[in-house]
């Protein structure tokens, strides 16, 4: 997906997301629902893929797929705005994830990045207290604090990447959930060199593992 394509997601799930207020309001009115708002609390299992193109730094090579970015897990939170009683907005937000790097199963350093994810999302109806939902949309990966090889290569900040989403709130009341979530996500990151030059792309594409409790207003 171009960066130009990725721009225009985030513009129609955002204008999408802005335009909600205006049928929200009438609609949860009356349908006597709570309103749009819903706040998770998840622990997230980051699982990256052992995926990169072939390169060289100076007279070394670089294999493909021989640079592996470390799992991790760490808590998140997320918003959704429901615009209709299917169709909502997730924003997932957390801090900074730091990772361990290894190159052909050695430690040359780590990194933070922060990832955030819009998605637009259809809940499914009609099961009782059991709501499945897909989604899909986009993430933006910014890197930070870089210390790969001591200096010696780096990665670009600032990544788009898009997603897809599967998952399912269990009710327990009229406010509160459990909620279960599976997202595939799919981003490239250029490992550059020490003038800036970009050798390769790394191809984490990490699989996000969540589980948590959901509070809807």
């Amino acid at each position: 997906m171009k960066f130009s394509t990725k721009k225009t997601l985030v513009a129609a799930i955002a204008l999408t997301a802005m335009a909600g207020p205006f049928a929200a309001s009438s609609a949860f009115a009356d349908d006597g629902e709570p309103s749009p708002w819903l706040v998770r609390v998840r622990m997230l299992d980051v699982q990256t893929q052992q995926g990169n193109d072939a390169g060289h730094l100076g007279a070394t090579a670089i294999g493909a797929d021989s640079i592996k970015v470390a799992n991790r897990t760490q808590p998140e939170i997320d918003v959704s705005y429901f615009i209709t009683h299917n169709i909502s907005a997730e924003l997932v937000a957390s801090y900074p994830l730091s990772h361990q790097v290894q190159l052909n199963g050695n430690y040359i350093g780590g990194f933070q990045e922060l990832p955030p994810i819009l998605n637009l999302q259809y809940h499914f109806d009609g099961m009782g207290n059991f709501v499945p939902y897909v989604g899909a949309g986009v993430m933006y990966l910014r890197t930070m604090n870089v210390s790969l090889l001591g200096g010696a290569v780096g990665l670009q900040q600032n990544n788009w990447g898009e997603d897809v989403q599967l998952g399912a709130d269990y009710k327990l009341d009229s406010h509160w959930l459990l909620n279960a979530d599976i997202k595939k996500t799919w981003v490239n990151v250029g490992l550059d060199n020490s003038t800036g030059g970009t050798i390769l792309q790394l191809h984490p594409d990490p699989y996000i593992l969540g589980v948590g409790v959901g509070y809807r207003f």
